[in-house]
């Protein structure tokens, strides 16, 4: 059984109804979570979620869900009264506000924790290895989240996400537990997918006007025959090892969707993104090691369903 409440602007929560269908959608990047859920309703109480502004859910005594509410309407039709509620993760904060310019004569994870996330009331989890950047600037018009997610991603190699408990989370994902799906366990659908275009074999870095020239390669890639190089300027004043961090993001990125298979099993929350699962359907032949790139759990007329879309363990997701 699913609970949902709201958090209101003024203090205090609220319980919703009973939910008759839900839909929870979870990624480690943009566009950020989302959900929507539909409820029992009493006539009369129309204006009582106006001042609603967080939404929080929980299954079987865990917290799935910590978020934004966008939006509710309540509907009286021929499937009687009805609420529904949606909106989308705490990373809508950053996504909404945008940051003001700066330049930062040598940024750290503190810098960009106190200056772009603890002023919308968001806690920070882990990030203590990310690196100390020289030079980091903020353009005008930029996302409070595209300077959180260029800072951890970019120099740091780390994906920024947030957890169900709204927190964000600037560590790599974990390697400990390893699902297993195999065909018994309610397998329904599944697609893999390749794809080859976009993905780059080599980058080279290299300073506007003065020798020095970075190179690095994908040897898996080159070895199944790709051929696509990028060369990336940057500023004299970019040292080697933020070169480095350049060159290496390029890769990364450009490998994000090369491996996409998207698998669909019966009941709910089997895996959340981030974690690594092992594939081992019949007569298969890409059963592996794969990563949760994304998460769909939904209750409907057709029961319980998660829909995971895997990509490969290193890949940037």
């Amino acid at each position: 059984m699913i609970k949902c409440w709201v958090g209101l602007g003024g203090g205090g929560e609220l319980a919703l109804p009973t939910a008759v269908s839900w839909k929870f959608c979870y990624g480690t990047d943009t566009p950020c979570d989302s959900f929507f859920v539909r409820c029992l309703w009493k006539r009369g109480q129309e204006r009582m979620l106006s001042a609603a502004c967080r939404f929080f859910a929980q299954w079987e005594e865990e917290r799935v869900f910590t978020g934004v509410v966008d939006e509710f309407a309540v509907i009286c039709g021929r499937d009687g009264l009805y609420l529904e509620l949606s909106g989308r993760g705490m990373a809508a904060l950053l996504l909404d506000n945008e940051a003001m310019p700066a330049e930062y004569q040598r940024c750290t994870r503190a810098d960009i924790v106190a200056g772009h996330v603890a002023p919308y009331g968001l806690e920070a989890a882990g990030g203590e290895g990310l690196p100390a950047v020289s030079g980091f600037s903020v353009a005008s018009g930029e996302s409070e989240w595209s300077v959180v997610r260029r800072y951890a991603c970019y120099y740091g190699g780390v994906t920024p996400r947030f957890d169900r408990q709204g927190r964000l989370v600037l560590d790599p994902p974990g390697d400990g537990r390893e699902l297993p799906i195999r065909e018994q366990d309610g397998v329904t659908g599944w697609e893999y997918r390749e794809e080859r275009h976009g993905v780059l074999s080599q980058v080279a870095v290299r300073r506007r006007t003065t020798w020095g020239t970075q190179w690095v390669s994908d040897p898996a890639f080159l070895a199944q025959g790709g051929r696509a190089r990028r060369v990336v300027t940057v500023p004299n004043t970019t040292g080697t090892a933020a070169m480095r961090y350049t060159a290496d993001y390029q890769l990364r990125a450009a490998r994000r969707e090369r491996v996409r298979m998207r698998l669909t099993a019966a009941g709910a929350f089997l895996a959340w993104p981030g974690e690594l699962v092992r594939v081992e359907l019949k007569d298969f032949g890409a059963n592996g090691r794969y990563r949760v790139a994304q998460a769909e759990v939904c209750c409907g007329s057709g029961g319980l369903s998660t829909t995971l879309v895997l990509g490969e363990p290193d890949s940037m997701i």
